[in-house]
């Protein structure tokens, strides 16, 4: 998740970006978040965002004008988040297609409950593809229920019963997919937490599999962590 927070105060730019990474350890969210002090600055990147967090009241360009700008570049699509201590001026906004407007007096309340409606409304399941016996195959990720590697070949076990064999490193899948669902409990296994019927002291087992999955000890109080985080969001 890349989210850019623009703001001419620093200070205020550094606790809000401080407070997002608390936000996104525990809701298992993979951020990275960007500041700027101007929107000019905004304007001209080449980096493309998923949340921007706008200040509404800035001194070279407001935020108002950084965002009908925005939305001719880039970052067209990105979903806006305007930060105001003047709650009158929102009607404006909306003509940028704003997605939440929030109060600096409430900011935290504010802000945190736009990022959790912001997470419902994502795509947890998507396609990805991987080449398996010299063909490509789509495959979505709500349907992997554990992926593992052998003799460095990477197969997907799906909650249908069929896997998939392919060459491609199981680290590089492993960026493919949403973490937070998806975890690597031991070197050679990653499991979606949405499969897991069984979690023992040091393994798990997922739906329509006998066997036990080992969490490794360097991975079990992280999985524990993030286990328990994706459990309090369901």
């Amino acid at each position: 998740m890349r989210i850019a927070i623009c703001d001419d105060e620093k200070s205020f730019s550094s606790v809000l970006k401080s407070k997002i990474y608390d936000y996104s350890n525990l809701h298992n969210w993979e951020s990275v978040v960007d500041t700027y002090d101007c929107g000019y600055d905004l304007i001209n990147t080449k980096i493309k965002y998923d949340i921007i967090i706008l200040d509404y009241q800035m001194e070279q360009i407001d935020g108002l004008e950084t965002a009908k700008l925005l939305r001719s570049g880039i970052n067209k699509f990105s979903c806006i988040i305007f930060l105001t201590s003047f709650p009158e001026i929102a009607i404006s906004a909306y003509d940028v297609d704003t997605y939440r407007f929030v109060v600096k007096s409430s900011l935290f309340d504010g802000l945190y409950k736009a990022l959790d409606d912001f997470r419902k409304i994502i795509k947890v399941n998507y396609d990805i593809s991987i080449k398996s016996s010299n063909e490509f195959i789509t495959i979505n990720t709500g349907k992997i229920t554990f992926l593992e590697v052998q003799n460095k070949n990477s197969f997907l076990h799906l909650d249908n019963g069929q896997m998939y064999e392919t060459k491609k490193p199981l680290t590089d899948l492993y960026k493919e997919l949403p973490h937070t669902h998806f975890f690597r409990i031991h070197k050679s296994f990653i499991v979606n937490f949405m499969h897991i019927s069984e979690r023992g002291q040091n393994y798990v087992k997922v739906r329509n599999y006998d066997y036990e999955l080992p969490i490794s000890r360097n991975y079990l109080s992280k999985f524990k962590q993030k286990y328990y985080n994706y459990l309090k969001d369901l």
